[in-house]
């Protein structure tokens, strides 16, 4: 079958094939949400010759002159076994150069990342339930402002190892964004906005994982949310069970080449999405 498609490069007017599969594989996405995700990465769709139907798309998005992120990896459920993910995924990996990729992977898309030189290099949880606490901030923790934005991008630089400035600028324009100060310093940051039926939080890096609940505390709000912790953050997860958010999947962080080394007293707690890492 993966002989009688066309891997096509796509953008923002090939929405409704994104949303059409996003639907039919039932993710939470948003029109919105997927045409963030197009308007800033590199998106190809494949699609069936004879009858032209968009049977597959994938995304993957730079990040500073060395890095990647590949996501929104999908292939209609009636295709599936037939190598489309594949073809899919190896135009990603022709477009994208020399640059090192990294993506989240489900236990069931594993083995195919593994054949295409993606290693495990650790895990995240999906975490969601119904907040049920209104927004709390406690000494030096406020809403940040147009003029922190810079240094929420070097902090967030510096704790991924990677460029991802455009995400983090959207996402601070579309959603509300927290910071904890010491001595007139950022050690953390967390970004609340819409995604699907409510609202996700992430990124969220802080100091230590008593920041991160500070950092939580003062940024959620009523209804229902998303957060997608690094797993190791263990304290961080409990503390999350505890506020009825409780853990579901569990997903594979894969790189293909280098992987990219960050530094500081800062860590992640939360990724922004699947996508963004």
């Amino acid at each position: 079958m993966s002989s009688q498609i066309d891997i096509l490069s796509s953008d923002i007017t090939n929405l409704n094939d994104y949303m059409a599969l996003v639907n039919i594989v039932g993710w939470p996405h948003t029109a919105k949400d997927i045409t963030s995700l197009l308007i800033l990465g590199r998106p190809w769709r494949a699609v069936d010759r004879e009858s032209r139907e968009v049977i597959g798309v994938a995304v993957w998005w730079p990040m500073g002159r060395d890095w990647g992120r590949v996501g929104l990896v999908i292939v209609s459920p009636k295709f599936q076994g037939q190598g489309i993910g594949r073809s899919l995924m190896k135009k990603v990996l022709l477009d994208a150069g020399a640059r090192s990729l990294m993506l989240l992977a489900t236990e069931e898309g594993r083995p195919l990342y593994n054949q295409l030189g993606f290693k495990s290099v650790g895990l995240t949880q999906r975490h969601q339930g119904y907040c049920s606490r209104e927004m709390s901030a406690e000494p030096g923790i406020k809403l940040a402002g147009l003029q922190d934005l810079r240094e929420i991008i070097a902090l967030d630089a510096t704790v991924t190892g990677f460029d991802r400035s455009p995400m983090v600028t959207q996402m601070f324009g579309v959603g509300n964004a927290t910071i904890l100060r010491e001595k007139n310093k950022i050690i953390g940051y967390a970004i609340r906005r819409p995604f699907g039926l409510g609202t996700t939080l992430g990124p969220l890096i802080a100091r230590n994982e008593d920041c991160a609940k500070k950092l939580f505390k003062a940024s959620v709000n009523l209804g229902v949310l998303r957060v997608d912790r690094i797993l190791r953050a263990d304290k961080f997860g409990q503390f999350l069970e505890a506020q009825n958010i409780p853990g579901n999947e569990i997903s594979h962080s894969m790189v293909r080449g280098r992987k990219p080394s960050g530094s500081g007293n800062c860590h992640l707690f939360a990724m922004a999405s699947h996508a963004w890492g």
